[in-house]
């Protein structure tokens, strides 16, 4: 949701050495951004446990002699470090310590009815004099495009291209029933689609449980692809779309050039598709109670994509 702020910023300031700090689980992701020229990582649950971590973390960004920090998730400790570092122009938002910031914008009812790309670019343009043209990069390491270039030649993969399909969530309210997700990958497959099953380590019993209602086969790499890998995913033009609900996937899906029919759940904090919700024009969004989504509105969004005849 940054990626909208870091073109502004490399649009505003050309010239400047430009670096990202993010925690070490998504870092990665950015190795290889044309918009920065410096990706300095961070463990960000030792960083608030552990005071010699935090200055130890302290220490390298004081070195760096930055002159202007934008903290976009907005935490006290995030706040102290740019404080203690002596950066002179910091900018943030107007909670959790935020008197230690110069530059600062409300943290309030607008921000949750905007978009986060949006709410981004609102931060960083007190300190930017560019606005943001609308477009975002987010490259795949290269890398990790060859092994799934690899691994995806293997397969016996249907000229139509694949479905991907992410069933799981870390939050209950969030889940949608493993027999719906079955009856979704066999529209695919009826359609001449392959499909493929993703997630985390801890979505593998997610993932088995949709399988086993699968008429026919498909493949599951649950649990078998980094963050980097399932990037390089996306940017590969087989995978033609994610059917997921509200989840890490389904951004870097879009972001990635994959449009998404995503599953988002009503009355759930922080799952309202105005503010999380794809952006990329091309996926579909369904906003209801779980247990109110159709296989039928999931298949007729994922035909929209995919230009299906009904």
């Amino acid at each position: 949701m940054n990626l909208s702020a870091i073109r502004v910023l490399r649009q505003s300031y050309p010239k400047s050495w430009i670096c990202l700090l993010a925690d070490q689980s998504v870092a990665p992701l950015f190795r290889d951004h044309p918009d920065l020229d410096e990706v300095m990582s961070l463990d960000f649950k030792l960083f608030c446990r552990k005071p010699a971590y935090f200055f130890q973390i302290l220490k390298k960004v004081k070195f760096a002699k930055f002159d202007l920090a934008v903290v976009s998730n907005a935490h006290k400790f995030l706040h102290a470090l740019v404080f203690l570092a002596g950066i002179r122009r910091r900018a943030g938002y107007a909670r959790k310590w935020s008197f230690l910031l110069n530059k600062k914008i409300a943290d309030d009812k607008e921000r949750a009815s905007r978009h986060e790309m949006e709410s981004n670019v609102a931060l960083v343009k007190q300190v930017c004099v560019r606005d943001w043209d609308g477009h975002w990069e987010f490259p795949a390491d290269s890398s990790a495009v060859l092994r799934i270039q690899e691994r995806l030649n293997i397969l016996p993969i249907s000229e139509k291209g694949i479905v991907v399909i992410h069933a799981g969530s870390s939050n209950p309210a969030k889940r949608w029933p493993a027999e719906r997700f079955a009856a979704v990958a066999d529209w695919g497959l009826e359609k001449g689609f392959s499909v493929l099953l993703i997630g985390g380590v801890e979505e593998k019993e997610v993932s088995l449980a949709v399988i086993q209602k699968i008429k026919d086969r498909v493949h599951d790499w649950t649990g078998q692809l980094s963050l980097e890998e399932l990037t390089a995913l996306f940017h590969d033009p087989r995978a033609r779309a994610l059917v997921s609900v509200d989840s890490g996937p389904v951004h870097v899906a879009w972001l990635s050039g994959t449009p998404v029919a995503a599953l988002y759940a009503e009355n759930v904090p922080g799952s309202h598709p105005s503010r999380w919700g794809p952006r990329d024009g091309k996926s579909e969004v369904i906003y209801k109670p779980m247990s109110d989504i159709s296989v039928e509105e999931a298949c007729k969004s994922l035909r929209v994509i995919l230009n299906e005849p009904a």
